[in-house]
Formats: C-alpha cells, structure tokens, sequence
C-alpha cells in the first residue's frame, strides 16, 4: 500500500515537473454548532477531546473553539447554526511547512490563493475555494501561536483516538471531474479508491502527499441531500488500533445505543462505529486493519431460520455467499426470486457446491438427521461448519460428527439464537463469575411458542419439523435443546447424572407423529434443571431463571435481566453488549476462520454433545416412564 501511494504521489509530481506539494496533511475540519455547551458535552465529555482555547468576538463571546486531537490536529466548532440549515461543515484546513512555497506552486497551477495573513490564533495561512466554493485552508504552525504555545497539553487519554484519519466534502455528481481536477490534479491528493455500490459512484478517497497519509473523502451525491444526509455525509473519521474498547467507551459515556453504533465490517473491509453529534454531524470511528472477506457456502433452504439468516446478511462485507446446495431445485429457485439471489450459486449436490465453490465454511439449513452427512462430507474437505440447532438427532450421529471433524480438523459449531441474548449471557456472568447466586441449585428455561403450524413457518420446514425421524422428536428436540445448551453450559460442560421427561400430544390432529409437549428434569450432585420446551405456549418466550444458595438470576427478553443479589430486593438491570466483534453467528463464524476464537461455551461441539445426550436421554425417558441414569462426568 505504501510502495502504491508513493508511485501515486511521484506521478503527480511528474505530470507538473515540480517538487511535490508541501502539505503535511488534514489541520483540522471546521463545523457549526447549535449550541456550543452541548457540542462540548459531545466532543469532550463523550469523545474525550479538551478544548485547547477558543477566540471570541467583539462582544467577548466564543465565537469558535478549538478542541484537541494531537498536537497538529484540531476540530474547530463554531456557535450560531441557524435553525434549519442543513450543511453544518465550514471549511478544511491542510497543515504546511512552507506557507509561502505552497502558495506559490498553487499558483503556478492555475489556482487564485488568498494572500498570506497571520490569522487571530498567531498562525499563518490562506485560503481557497473548492467548485463547490467549499472553504479550503492552508495553515502553518508558528512560535507563539495558540497552537504552539498547547503543545504537549490538552491531550486527554480520554480521547476515542489520537488521529483524526479523514474528512468527508460533499461533492454533486455533474461536478465529480471538477472535484477531481481540484484536489486531484492540483491540490496533488493521489486517489486510493472508489466506492461504487450498484453501479453508482458514491465516494473517492484520496490522500495527502506529505508524511501523514490523511484522506479527504468526496461524497458523491446524485439529489441533493436533505438535513440527516448533509449530517452524515460531511463528517470526521478517528483511526483505532482496536474497535471493542471505544465502543465500550462510548457506551460507558452515555452514548445513546443506535444501529450505526454497534461495529459493522464496512465496505472497505475494516470495522467501524458511527455516532453523532447533539446536531447531527456524524463522527466516524474506524480500525483500518483489513478484516479478510471469507468464502461462504449455505447447504440447505429446508429450515425457517434461512429466511433469517438472509434477511441479515444483506449488506454485510466480512463474508460472501459462494454457493447454495440445495437439492430440490424448485425451492432453490424460490429462494433466489425472493432474495435476489445469483442462479449461478446453487447446487443441488453438496459435494458439487463444495468441490467448485471451494468455501471456507458453510453454514446449514438442512433437517436435523442431515447434519451428519454435511458434516462428514465438509470434514473430508477441511471446511468449517456452523449448523442450527439442535446438533444431531441422536447420540451416534453426535459421535460421529466428533469424529469427522477431529479427522478433518475443522470446527464444528452449533448456532442457537440464545447465544446471542445479551441477557443469557449477564445471567452468566453473575451466577458465573460474580458468584453472586452462591452454589447454583435450580435452573429452569422456559422456550417454545404457539406451535410451527401455528405461527405459520414455511411447508418445507413443517414438512420435516413433525416427522420424528428427522426432527428427532417434536417440542423436545425443537426446543429442549435451548434449556439443555444453556443448562450445560452454566454447569460448566458437566453431563448430568439422570434426566427424567414426560412428554405429551396436546393437538394430535396436527402433530399426529411427534410431540407438542415436553417437560425435562435434568439432575447434577449438588443441583437441578427443569426444561420446558411447549409448542403449546399461548406467546412466544425464552427465558432463563437461575437460582444459587445466595441470590437469583432471571432474564427479561434478550437484552435485560432481574438480580437478587444477597440482603437485597430483585432489581431490573440492561445488559452489558456482547464483544461487537463476536456477537453474531457471522461474525462470530468469520473470527473462528480468521483464527481470532476457539468455538467455546454455547456453540462449542463439546457442549453440544452433551446436549444430545441429555435430549436422547429424555426421549428415552418420555416412552419408558423411567429416569434415565448418565454417568455426570465430562464428556
């Protein structure tokens, strides 16, 4: 990247037979604010950004104020945005060392500087205007300058970041060439990428040719942008080494959680935030390390989860689709009209999509009984696997894809929608390691809904759901599996010395062959577990209540939970965010390819093995009226 910048950076030198540009890089953007308390509050009390000093009018009122980055960066608010004007950004200013050399090659290439003037803060600089008569500055530090004179302080380690890495200008599309010609040709900015989403032109990044590589970024547009877009679209950007910590930051700040604030792999394949400020500026925060794209396959459309899983793939850049087996071609081709989706990705042969798509993992969609033979064939391939649940429908199949996968030395994960519950996993902390609940003694998970007819899933998925065989039961095995995952997981993997299950057919005119209806007791040394897995629940619910010698634990939907801590009353809590780099399926699937994460915990082969045994166990239970005794070891 360097060795391509600098080749970049020489050729713009030629084209003008000239030394290069002496332009350090970005100085500082400048935007106005409603109120300037407020932008404080933001840009120091939440970004971390003290305010250096400020100049003031005639009046003795601050009429801009200087908030620190580094000592060669600043962010220049200035009070008095009228009510409704939708573009807050003033100019941009490029630091220089040669004040005068730089004024003169601009002119020397057709461009009308303003004269050098030392400026209120005791720096020299002058300015011009872009086609779109966007101020633009040059700006050279002095002795005795305001700049000079708070070097070294004013530094925070609050601060989100250290760098401010780029700015966004917005550009209309008629004017793209004369954009170019300005920043390109003659403000000497080498051209490093360009975003073109569908065909459309949306943004060119281009960098400064002195020692820091900062980046102007033109925002294309093709109407004219309304009040939020202008907000968004002439914005800063923070470099990180690491995106968890300052989103956590944020969180802690007081940062209202909004869907650009969790992580994301953008377009450019690197991980970052977005927050705003108190009138709608967007702040960018980014970790420029590239996050490899992996290579993905999808086996199977026959379980309703698909649906889903598409639906919240679209848009994302950290892993593509390379190819869809699925062997009735007709609901392949279902899938495609709705999804928009490439004929030329499906198969209806697994081993065609694996041997001609080559992915480096595959996540499946098929009925439970067929796990086995996807697993065993992306083995034999090297290939990662993450499955929905439950892992298998029976303990062989389970020991057999251990196995295969030890054989092939891949992964085998299994993916609940639990896993993902914020709550569970505050309610794991705290029984866990807070050791607030003392001794875990009773544990009882509550999962289900109204029944898969009921609720209306797809023919495909019912078709297999109620068929024991490749269900491996009904309810039990539908939803059992959630309340043993989590069971086992909060019993540290520990196989449970019996299990005991009695299962009913509640609505034997709709699930003539499978049950609806399965309650679980799963019994350890010093504690107990009760499952209750209905297709007969009047509502949808997933919930978990943990009880120790101490206290309580109780989730509240997916994002809260209710503690009863020792001599205290139960209170309502919000639950801390997941590690962003690891709270989804996909994101979670990306890291274990990477090599970032070992599949543990909720998703880990290990757990799941557990989990067949006790759901097999209660099978066995349910149609012999006996307790079923395990061994309660580890597995």
């Amino acid at each position: 990247m360097a060795r391509l910048l600098w080749m970049l950076l020489l050729l713009v030198g030629v084209r003008f037979g000239a030394q290069p540009l002496p332009i350090d890089g970005i100085a500082h953007a400048g935007f106005r604010v409603s109120s300037l308390e407020r932008a404080r509050a933001y840009y120091t009390g939440q970004l971390g950004f003290q305010q250096a000093f400020d100049l003031k009018n005639d009046s003795g009122e601050t009429s801009m104020a200087f908030f620190k980055v580094n000592d060669e960066q600043y962010i220049e608010l200035s009070p008095g945005l009228p009510a409704g004007e939708p573009v807050r950004f003033t100019h941009l200013a490029f630091q220089t060392p040669d004040i005068e050399t730089l004024r003169r090659q601009f002119t020397a290439r057709g461009l009308s500087p303003s004269a050098v003037a030392r400026g209120r803060d005791g720096n020299m600089n002058f300015g011009l205007r872009d086609p779109e008569n966007q101020r633009i500055e040059f700006v050279q530090y002095f002795d005795g300058s305001l700049h000079s004179n708070a070097r070294g302080k004013f530094m925070d380690t609050r601060r989100i970041s250290d760098r401010l890495q780029h700015v966004g200008v917005v550009i209309p599309r008629e004017h793209v060439d004369a954009a170019m010609h300005f920043y390109h040709d003659q403000l000497g900015l080498a051209e490093v990428w360009r975003y073109s989403p569908g065909g459309e032109l949306r943004l060119i990044k281009l960098v400064t040719p002195g020692k820091r590589p900062d980046i102007v970024e033109l925002m294309i547009y093709s109407k004219p942008p309304n009040t939020a877009e202008y907000g968004s679209m002439y914005h800063i950007n923070f470099e990180v080494p690491e995106i968890s910590a300052p989103y956590r930051e944020l969180l802690d700040r007081g940062i209202v959680p909004t869907p650009g604030l969790r992580p994301v792999v953008n377009a450019e394949n690197i991980w970052a935030i977005n927050v705003y400020d108190p009138d709608g500026t967007r702040t960018e925060i980014q970790d420029l390390r590239k996050v490899p794209v992996m290579r993905l396959g999808l086996v199977g459309l026959v379980h309703g989860h698909v649906a889903g899983f598409l639906n919240h793939f679209a848009g994302r850049y950290d892993a593509s689709i390379v190819g869809i087996a699925e062997p009735d071609a007709a609901l392949g081709i279902k899938y495609a009209d709705h999804y928009k989706l490439d004929p030329v990705l499906f198969y209806t042969r697994l081993e065609d999509m694996l041997d001609k798509t080559k992915p480096q993992a595959v996540v499946v969609f098929t009925n439970t009984f067929d796990h086995l033979r996807v697993v065993e064939a992306c083995a034999a391939r090297g290939i990662q696997v993450m499955m929905e649940k439950p892992l298998s429908v029976s303990v062989g199949q389970a020991r057999a894809m251990q196995a295969a996968a030890r054989k092939g030395h891949i992964n085998v994960m299994v993916n609940y929608e639990t896993t993902w519950h914020r709550s569970n996993q505050a309610a794991y902390s705290f029984a866990r390691e807070k050791g607030k609940l003392g001794e875990i003694r009773k544990m009882v998970a509550h999962d289900g809904h109204r029944g898969p007819k009921e609720i209306g899933v797809q023919p495909e998925f019912l078709s297999w759901l109620s068929d024991p065989e490749r269900n491996g039961a009904g309810a039990l095995f539908d939803f059992g599996c959630y309340g043993a995952d989590l069971m086992t997981w909060l019993m540290n993997g520990e196989r449970p010395l019996s299990v005991t299950a009695v299962t009913q057919h509640l609505k034997p005119e709709t699930y003539p062959k499978v049950d609806d209806e399965a309650d679980v007791m799963v019994t350890y040394a010093h504690a107990i577990g009760i499952i209750q897995a209905s297709w007969n629940w009047p509502f949808d619910r997933k919930d978990l209540e943990v009880y120790g010698t101490t206290g309580s634990v109780r989730t509240v939907g997916m994002d809260r939970i209710r503690e009863r801590a020792p001599g205290k009353d139960e209170v309502e809590l919000e639950a801390p965010p997941l590690n962003p780099r690891y709270d989804d399926p996909i994101s979670y699937l990306t890291a274990v390819v990477r090599g970032e994460a070992e599949p543990s915990g909720l998703s880990s082969l290990d757990t799941n093995l557990v989990v067949i045994e006790i759901l097999e166990a209660a099978r066995k239970s349910a149609a012999t009226g006996q307790t079923i005794h395990l061994n309660g070891t580890h597995p």
